[in-house]
């Protein structure tokens, strides 16, 4: 809406034929009137949006401190503050599979002061994995952003007999069965294993987790032999030599583990089961918010110092519009259904 000089001009008249016909008293327009009459005329959501934001802004991660989801919510924290002069603050709100902070999100006042960074499992697999949910991810969110995405790595204990994918396989495959650890039941990594076990016909016992952090920890102590995690957790465990990656699970190898192989190239072509999270806010927020929210982010995905960071990490930044994030949430929410139903895998 743009405020011409007439419809101020006929604002203000107004505003003074009203307090005339109160008062009996005709007057020239007050400072008072004027500002009243501006701002009648001025539409109350592009000065919210022009003003966002005036306060701390809560970026709730739905896991424990540690993991992927947590670590680049505090790098995108970071420059969300630089760029944009109030404090993003993250809020870990673990539990349920990340159910329990999406839904705090979910049901939050759409004003821009909540937002989530979430990934695969708040936005797709928990709608496979648990017969109902408590909230629908097509409808009850505004997706800003996909920010980025990471592969997982199977991984062993340096004691562990398997030197290679193909070993892992022939053991797994011969028995005894053995157990594979997670950062929980329904993240990436439980579902990307329970994807390998269907299409390679390996059966591992699951051993589910609060986090990655302590999955890997039992992991690197010899509790349990095997696990499937995103490729960055266990990378200063993999350079000490207490870990060993047998191979990853995205369509292409991981720049952290060069010699290891993929899924896909090792007999299993088009075999891909990738993490990735992005941005996202109560349904209902205002469009300016979020293109103001979206093209800093899309900025900052293009930042050298932040490009550099992911590299290292493992993650491929993604950047895209906010109706792709949305389609590709959809699309994802069939995938992994689909993958839920196969595996016989549930969360109820």
């Amino acid at each position: 809406m743009t405020i011409t000089r007439r419809s101020l001009l006929q604002g203000i008249a107004a505003t003074a034929g009203l307090r005339a016909a109160a008062t009996g008293i005709a007057s020239t327009p007050s400072v008072a009137a004027i500002a009243a009459a501006v701002a009648a005329a001025t539409p109350v959501a592009s000065v919210r949006a022009a003003d966002w934001p005036e306060r701390p802004v809560a970026i709730v991660v739905p896991f424990p401190p540690g993991g992927s989801n947590d670590v680049l919510g505090r790098l995108f924290a970071q420059h969300l503050t630089e760029r944009l002069g109030q404090p993003f603050v993250v809020e870990n709100r673990p539990g349920a599979n990340g159910n329990i902070g999406a839904t705090l999100v979910a049901r939050a006042k759409p004003d821009g002061y909540q937002l989530l960074l979430s990934g695969n499992g708040q936005n797709a697999m928990n709608h496979g994995l648990f017969r109902q949910m408590p909230y629908d991810s097509r409808r009850d969110f505004t997706h800003v952003i996909q920010l980025a995405s990471v592969p997982n790595a199977l991984a062993v204990g340096s004691d562990h007999p398997a030197k290679s994918f193909a070993q892992f396989l022939e053991m797994a495959r011969k028995g005894p069965q053995s157990t594979f650890a997670s950062p929980g039941n329904g993240s990436s990594g439980h579902l990307a294993m329970a994807m390998l076990m269907v299409t390679a016909g390996i059966a591992l016992t699951h051993i589910p987790y609060k986090g990655a952090t302590p999955a890997v920890t039992d992991v690197v102590g010899g509790q349990v032999p095997i696990i499937m995690v995103n490729v960055d957790v266990i990378k200063p465990h993999v350079d000490s030599g207490r870990l060993r990656v047998l191979a990853v699970t995205g369509a292409e190898r991981s720049p952290l583990y060069p010699d290891a192989p993929t899924v896909a190239e090792s007999g299993f072509p088009g075999f891909s089961a990738t993490g990735w999270l992005g941005l996202s806010g109560p349904a209902g927020m205002e469009p300016g918010i979020v293109a103001r929210l979206h093209d800093t982010l899309a900025r900052i995905l293009e930042e050298p110092a932040v490009r550099e960071r992911a590299k290292a990490g493992g993650y491929e930044l993604v950047g895209g519009s906010a109706e792709r994030y949305r389609a590709f949430i959809a699309s994802e929410i069939d995938k992994w259904t689909r993958v839920a139903k196969e595996t016989g895998a549930t969360l109820d």
